[in-house]
């Protein structure tokens, strides 16, 4: 008769997992680690993500959930987007505890980076990100006088990145080896350019 009491111990043990497991689920962490708002859809759902926030979903054991992804871009006076776009797409599993995934400042696996353009030269300025090299592009965009950190979007980022301003006459000011300067895990970088540095 010694076999009862075990045997109800282990229904109850039995039991109170099963409740545990039903009463607990897992839950997906989206973190936006851009320095932009992202579009996110899950679960029938469409959110809109502020750079650097998360979003919480519970999920169901074994039930993948699909995750889909698109950045707001910056933009210009004219409405259109600036810099290279980044969205993707996943399927995430999980069993317990926190699911995470990350939305991170990459594009097909290659780092970007996103400078933020004081202009403090008196002068609107053109800029162009990477000049010379093969990530070469123009930001199609004029930064006027005395924006303070104005975005103009995500680029290539390598070693060697620059960031070149002129202005109508000509003028040019270079930022130069940025790779190492970019610490930031959203890729954000805050380049100032005053007037001294048009030459």
């Amino acid at each position: 008769m010694k076999t009862l009491p075990v045997l109800v111990l282990v229904l109850i043990a039995t039991l109170g997992f099963i409740g545990y497991r039903m009463s607990t689920r897992p839950v997906l962490v989206v973190r936006n680690q851009l320095a932009f708002p992202v579009r996110v859809t899950l679960l029938g759902g469409d959110t809109l993500l502020p750079a650097g926030t998360a979003l919480e979903r519970a999920m169901d054991r074994q039930q993948p959930v699909a995750v889909r992804w698109e950045m707001e871009p910056p933009r210009t006076s004219g409405r259109l987007p600036v810099g290279a776009g980044i969205a993707g797409a996943a399927t995430v599993k999980a069993e317990d505890g926190p699911a995470p995934l990350n939305i991170t400042p990459t594009m097909n696996g290659a780092p970007l980076f996103a400078p933020l353009i004081t202009n403090a030269t008196g002068m609107p300025l053109r800029v162009r990100v990477n000049a010379g090299l093969q990530g070469s592009q123009d930001c199609s965009c004029e930064v006027p006088v005395a924006a303070t950190r104005m975005p103009i979007g995500y680029y290539p980022l390598f070693q060697n990145s620059s960031v070149e301003v002129r202005d109508s006459l000509g003028r040019r000011a270079t930022f130069t080896d940025l790779g190492p300067k970019v610490t930031d895990r959203s890729g954000a970088l805050g380049l100032r350019f005053n007037a001294g540095d048009l030459k």
